[in-house]
C-alpha cells in the first residue's frame, strides 16, 4: 500500500483525507492518506517514508528550503505545498487558486489581496500586471518594504485603511472568519458593497461572514472549496501520473461540499 499525508499543526478538522481518498479510489490506487501533526518539520521531511505528502501552515515555507528539487510550479514563491517521493517540491495552490478565481475577475484590474502569507504570496504573485494593493493587518514599515521588494509596484497598506475604491476582485488569504470564529470578518461591508466580486480562500464555514457580505451586496463571489480539491487533483498528477475527468472533479466538490456540512 502506498502512503500519502498531510503535513502541518492542528489538523483536526482537514478535509484532505476525504478528498484524496476518492482521488485514490477513481485512479484504482491502493494507497492511504494520513493527517501528520509535528514540531520538527526537518525531521520529518528527512525521515519520512511517504510516497509523497502536502504541506499546509505553518510549513509551507519550511518545507520550500528543505526540498531536494523544485519544480517551476513554485519559482519565485518561497513556499511548497506538495512534495513527492524524492522530495522534489510542488506548488499545486498555484493551479488550484488560478483555476476556480478565473469566472469572478482575470488577472488585471483592481485587486485587493487581504494577508500576504504562505497563499497570499502565491497569490500575489499572480497579480503582477495588475494594479495590486496588499492589505495587512498591523502593518509595520519593515513588513511593508519586505512585501514591495517582493511583489514590485503593488501597494501595501494597514488593513484598516483601505484606499475606496472600487475592486475589480477582493481575494481574502487570512484565516479571519474560518471556523470556529465565523462571526469574523477581515473588512467591512463597506468595502465589499463597492466592489465587483470576492474570492475567500476560507471553505470552512462554506459561507463565510466576507461572502455574506457579498451576497448581500449582490456581486459575485466564491470559497476555497474548488481550490482545495483543485490542489488535491494536480497533486495526484505529481504523485504518480494521476488523470481525472471534469466530471470527477465536479463529484468531489459535491461530495465535500456534503461531507463539511455534516460538521
Amino acid at each position: 500500500m502506498k502512503k500519502f499525508g498531510l503535513l502541518g499543526k492542528k489538523l483536526g478538522h482537514s478535509l484532505s483525507p476525504f478528498i484524496h481518498n476518492i482521488l485514490f479510489e477513481i485512479s484504482g490506487i491502493n494507497a492511504e492518506y494520513l493527517l501528520y501533526e509535528t514540531d520538527d518539520v526537518n525531521d520529518f521531511v528527512k525521515n519520512n517514508h511517504l510516497d509523497g505528502f502536502n504541506i499546509t501552515i505553518p510549513y509551507k515555507k519550511d518545507v520550500f528550503g528543505l526540498c531536494q528539487k523544485l519544480d517551476k510550479s513554485c519559482y519565485n514563491l518561497g513556499v511548497v505545498n506538495c512534495v513527492d517521493s524524492n522530495l522534489t517540491g510542488y506548488n499545486t495552490d498555484v493551479y488550484g487558486y488560478c483555476e476556480s478565481v478565473k469566472e469572478l475577475a482575470d488577472f488585471t484590474g483592481n485587486i485587493l489581496l487581504l494577508g500576504c502569507g504562505g497563499v497570499g504570496s502565491m497569490i500575489a504573485k499572480q497579480y503582477e500586471d495588475a494594479n495590486l494593493c496588499v492589505a495587512v493587518r498591523n502593518l509595520t514599515k519593515e513588513k511593508a518594504l519586505n512585501i514591495q521588494n517582493q511583489f514590485k509596484g503593488c501597494e501595501v497598506v494597514d488593513i484598516s485603511a483601505i484606499p475606496k475604491k472600487q475592486y475589480d476582485l477582493i481575494c481574502n488569504s487570512t484565516p479571519v472568519g474560518m471556523y470556529p470564529h465565523i462571526e469574523n470578518s477581515p473588512i467591512d461591508y463597506d468595502v465589499v458593497s463597492c466592489s465587483k466580486a470576492v474570492y475567500d480562500t476560507i471553505y470552512n464555514p462554506y459561507l463565510t461572514k466576507l461572502l455574506q457580505y457579498a451576497e448581500r451586496a449582490g456581486i459575485k463571489y466564491k470559497n476555497g472549496l474548488e481550490m482545495l480539491v483543485l490542489q488535491a487533483v494536480k497533486s495526484h498528477e505529481y504523485w504518480y501520473g494521476g488523470v481525472f475527468e471534469d466530471s470527477d472533479i465536479a463529484k468531489i466538490i459535491t461530495l465535500t461540499k456534503g461531507e463539511l456540512e455534516k460538521w
